[in-house]
């Protein structure tokens, strides 16, 4: 067998307990792993626009909106006013939403932590310099576009 099988062999044997660990997150959820993403990135950037959500998302505005609406009628986000501008309208998260993420955050918290404590230093140093690097080949490799760092800022149309 060769290493590339190898590899992969030992990727997909062992892929789910690490992206998916249900054993360490037990949030009762029925939330889409999208869906969570987008409360995570409203955490921590505020409010944002449905434009810099869909954008962050890397899906359509169509697809983001539907999300957004599902998630405000749940009672995770909130649709507000910008003071900026009162014609635009930024989502946040709702009460229900910060207590979720915060306690999402917690488990992902616990789940690091256990990382964390069974690797030592040298390890540790690997891990990272290894994610690092993964990460910038997909940043790469995908669409040729860097993922932001903040929200893509707003662009002001002047109105004569």
């Amino acid at each position: 067998m060769s290493d590339l099988n190898k590899l992969l062999d030992l990727i997909f044997d062992n892929i789910r307990p690490i992206l998916f660990p249900e054993e360490i997150i037990n949030l009762d959820l029925t939330l889409s792993k999208t869906e969570l993403l987008m409360m995570i990135m409203l955490d921590r950037y505020g409010e944002i626009t449905m434009s810099q959500m869909a954008e962050y998302s890397n899906i359509p505005m169509s697809t983001a909106t539907g999300i957004v609406d599902r998630l405000v009628k749940l009672g995770y986000m909130k649709r507000n006013r910008s003071e900026a501008d009162r014609r635009i309208v930024v989502i946040a998260l709702s009460e229900m939403g910060e207590k979720l993420v915060s306690e999402l955050k917690k488990q992902i918290s616990e789940y690091v932590t256990m990382i964390d404590q069974a690797l030592t230093d040298e390890e540790k140093s690997l891990l990272f310099n290894l994610f690092i690097k993964i990460s910038q080949l997909f940043r790469e490799k995908s669409m040729g576009a860097a993922p932001a760092e903040q929200p893509p800022a707003l662009t002001k149309i002047k109105i004569d």
